[in-house]
């Protein structure tokens, strides 16, 4: 099998384990010649077998660009192309190795979004990997800057942390990359804990016929109903890029059904979902799957968070800069028929 098909059928794999890739996140990277393949924005990794979601940029451009700091270049594709490259294009050009993976795996992302992560809390993890980490930089430029500073004195760094955000992987081969991705979701698994949930069986019809059905997947009815998730809810809602990116700013936490019919009666646009305490998690039909992959993302890391740890969290000007980016504007429009 050549590098091209084994990246694909890997990504298709990984893709379609929510506790790896979740709807259009994460990246995969392979260069060949003075190529950069890299998943295009919006796209998803579980579709990398069927569908053509890799876009070709101009290797050559990135590195020179990249040697002269240059983090503002505009990556160039090949050949004209009708999808735009990941808008963390530059991190994949920054690694050495071939192979480069972006991933918010669940049990390293429940390490990320804590106050106190640091390396150096782990000193057992493997120094072989010698790993960076890096504060949360708003995707793009920023953090292709802030991952190349740490970078500078080294081409062995095979793994690199992003707070609040993910981990990156660089390997020579799709081996490497799978062992290392193995280990450390080994290395920082945490058990969840979860309750016992009662699925709410009735909609709720709350302004001018629009209905908010009860989630389908009945785990997350949790968030709303688990008091340890739901008095988190407010003050531990932006954790990371994505959860923004696709379901806003803020959760829609309500005390009681009525108050969620008068609260919101007074909104020219209405949220595609919202909680009420005690009782469920609500959606209108237009909640699309990639909107729904993010919410499982925040349960699924919250529900690893069951030791009282304080939680670091997005600023009010870190949300802006993600809500009013053109680019993932884009990639949110390109998941709307998801």
């Amino acid at each position: 099998m050549n590098l091209h098909d084994s990246v694909r059928q890997f990504c298709s794999e990984i893709g379609k384990d929510p506790l790896l890739v979740q709807g259009a996140g994460g990246n995969v990277s392979w260069k060949e010649n003075d190529a950069l393949w890299i998943k295009a924005s919006g796209t998803w990794l579980a579709d990398a077998s069927e569908k053509d979601i890799f876009v070709p940029v101009k290797l050559g451009q990135l590195t020179t660009a990249l040697e002269n700091r240059d983090f503002a270049v505009v990556p160039q594709t090949v050949e004209p192309h009708p999808l735009k490259p990941s808008i963390e294009t530059l991190l994949h050009a920054l690694m050495p190795q071939r192979i480069v993976v972006h991933l918010h795996a669940i049990e390293v992302l429940t390490h990320l979004v804590r106050k106190d992560f640091d390396l150096a809390n782990y000193p057992d993890l493997d120094t072989l990997l010698n790993a960076r980490s890096v504060e949360y930089c708003k995707p793009g430029a920023e953090l292709a800057e802030a991952v190349a500073k740490q970078l500078d004195s080294t081409n062995s760094t095979r793994v690199v942390f992003l707070k609040n955000h993910g981990v990156i992987i660089g390997g020579d081969n799709i081996a490497e990359i799978g062992e290392i991705l193995g280990y450390l979701t080994r290395f920082f698994a945490t058990p969840a804990v979860n309750q016992p949930i009662i699925a709410p069986r009735q909609s709720l019809s709350l302004i001018n016929g629009v209905e908010f059905s009860p989630i389908a997947l009945e785990q997350l009815h949790e968030i709303a109903t688990a008091p340890a998730l739901v008095d988190r809810l407010n003050d531990s809602w932006a954790l990371y890029p994505d959860h923004i990116v696709f379901l806003g700013p803020y959760p829609r936490l309500f005390a009681t059904p009525e108050e969620a019919k008068a609260s919101l009666e007074k909104e020219a646009e209405l949220p595609d979902v919202i909680f009420v305490r005690g009782l469920g998690t609500f959606t209108r039909d237009k909640m699309n799957k990639a909107k729904v992959a993010q919410l499982l993302c925040y349960y699924d890391v919250m529900t690893k968070l069951n030791d009282g740890a304080k939680l670091s969290t997005l600023s009010d000007t870190q949300i802006s800069e993600l809500i009013d980016w053109n680019a993932e504007k884009y990639r949110r429009g390109l998941n709307d028929v998801k």
